[in-house]
């Protein structure tokens, strides 16, 4: 069983960016899985190639976060949605908070806990369920599917 799985309640009606919330969950699934790997090996070379992957996963979790958002937000801009700014500044927040455990890791600082995993779970799930499905419907009347 996956650490986050999709739900068809997670759909929100518009196919490009229900692909990318698979993506993203996805993504956060291999994160999970790279860390489970870590914690099962026991040796230097083994933790070292599994951080490694962890660095690639999280690297690509972050860019796809970025891509996702920049999708979400031309459609928002494009069709003029009322609720623009306050849906910007929800990513914008999500941003801050992923590129400041992401230096941290980096640098040493931190390590993939739980709690990160947890946090990342739980704050798509709010995401898409609340915010996102707040947008979809605007979309969906200016025909996006």
């Amino acid at each position: 069983m996956a650490f986050f799985e999709w739900d068809d309640s997670y759909g929100v009606g518009i196919a490009e960016i229900d692909r990318q919330h698979q993506r993203l969950i996805g993504l956060i699934n291999e994160l999970y899985d790279a860390m489970q790997q870590v914690q099962d090996k026991n040796t230097l070379t083994s933790v070292a190639d599994e951080l490694e992957t962890m660095t690639s996963v999280i690297d690509e979790l972050i860019d796809y976060c970025y891509y996702h958002f920049s999708t979400e937000e031309e459609y928002m801009l494009e069709y003029a949605y009322p609720g623009y700014d306050k849906h910007k500044k929800n990513h914008g927040r999500f941003v801050n908070r992923i590129q400041t455990f992401h230096r941290d890791f980096e640098e040493g600082k931190a390590v993939l806990s739980m709690e990160i995993m947890h946090f990342l779970r739980n704050w798509w799930k709010e995401h898409i369920l609340g915010t996102d499905k707040k947008l979809a419907p605007f979309l969906n009347e200016k025909g996006l599917t």
